[in-house]
């Protein structure tokens, strides 16, 4: 499972580093079918790639609160998954010529409880040696850079001047950060991995 968590961390690195640019160069000018496609691509994708994460990453925290937190976890990657499958579906015209409004929206509150899952998850794992401090760092600029766009879409309604500087560095930490933070847990992985196999020789 560990092997299958490293790749699917390096395939949702680059789906999110990849994919949002398609997303807003097909919004350039105004929201089309196509802008809903590849928003259901990249969610339905990063669901699946997100899954083998959340049932491998260290637990660091007390039983419970692991449990709970794999639980989120688990069930925004399901949820990335079905709105991701909903969006691609009526953007094709599956659902009917008019696909429900709410559809949208699901995919922005199944990737707002991705983010809510990887700072908690990330900040109860933050003494693990096996972790490091590039996977604590870049996760919890990942999370909390991400909660901010959100907030801010939601909070501001208005946009001037002086908050587009905000906007744009806050979008641009969310895109960056998540390929950094997945790039850095596979690369840990695999160097723990490498460090269990060299002391089961040993031992053998």
């Amino acid at each position: 499972m560990v092997t299958v968590a490293r790749f699917s961390s390096l395939l949702g690195a680059a789906v999110w580093f990849f994919g949002l640019p398609i997303i807003v160069m097909s919004e350039a000018i105004f929201v089309t079918d196509a802008t809903y496609f590849w928003v259901g691509i990249l969610a339905a994708v990063l669901g699946v790639a997100m899954t083998p994460i959340v049932f491998t990453y260290p637990r660091g925290a007390r039983l419970q609160l692991a449990r709970a937190l794999s639980g989120l976890g688990v069930l925004a990657s399901v949820a990335l998954v079905l709105s991701g499958a909903l969006l691609v579906g009526g953007s094709l015209g599956v659902l009917g010529e008019r696909a429900p409004g709410w559809i949208p929206n699901t995919s922005a509150i199944a990737l707002t409880g991705l983010f809510v899952w990887i700072v908690l998850a990330t900040y109860s794992t933050r003494r693990s040696a096996m972790l490091g401090g590039a996977v604590f760092w870049f996760g919890m600029l990942a999370g909390a850079s991400w909660l901010a766009t959100a907030l801010d879409s939601v909070v501001i309604s208005v946009h001037t001047n002086a908050t587009i500087p905000i906007d744009m560095i806050s979008a641009l930490l969310a895109w960056l950060c998540l390929p950094a933070w997945l790039i850095a847990l596979a690369v840990r992985m695999r160097r723990e991995g490498g460090h269990q196999k060299h002391e089961a020789t040993e031992i053998g």
